[in-house]
């Protein structure tokens, strides 16, 4: 009966050890896990932080200089963000398309390339071409 019992002890033992080896690799992992995702969350608002003080410098022109009141008219080539989304079916997206556009290509040379923007089509031009100049 001891050859028994000793042998019931090793395979328990055993057990207990490739247990604990399947519990410490596991940890180990998520602590890896942790740190990776610490690092992506730090740069993530980083890039959100910058993202922000570019919208907060577009938004913060002055607004008598790119949209005239009296006129309703979105000036293509100098309109912020803010005052772009004011067009039929602009929203942020398009807005910082439509200021990308122009950063890229220095400007609108014509109302017609607005067409050229990401997202902008012949439906949204037609909606917003009458109060559109440069």
């Amino acid at each position: 009966m001891p050859l028994s019992m000793n042998l019931w002890k090793s395979k328990y033992y055993i057990f207990i050890v490739l247990f604990w080896s399947l519990i410490s690799s596991t940890l180990i992992q998520a602590q890896s896990f942790d740190q990776n995702f610490k690092e992506w969350k730090a740069k993530q608002q980083m890039y959100d932080q910058k993202l922000s003080t570019q919208h907060s410098s577009h938004s913060n022109a002055p607004k008598s200089s790119t949209m005239t009141d009296s006129s309703g008219q979105v000036h293509l080539n100098q309109a912020n963000i803010d005052e772009l989304q004011k067009l039929k079916g602009i929203g942020e997206k398009k807005a910082q398309a439509i200021v990308e556009y122009r950063q890229k290509n220095g400007g609108f040379k014509n109302i017609d390339e607005f067409k050229n923007v990401k997202g902008i089509g012949p439906a949204i031009f037609e909606k917003n071409k009458t109060r559109l100049s440069l």
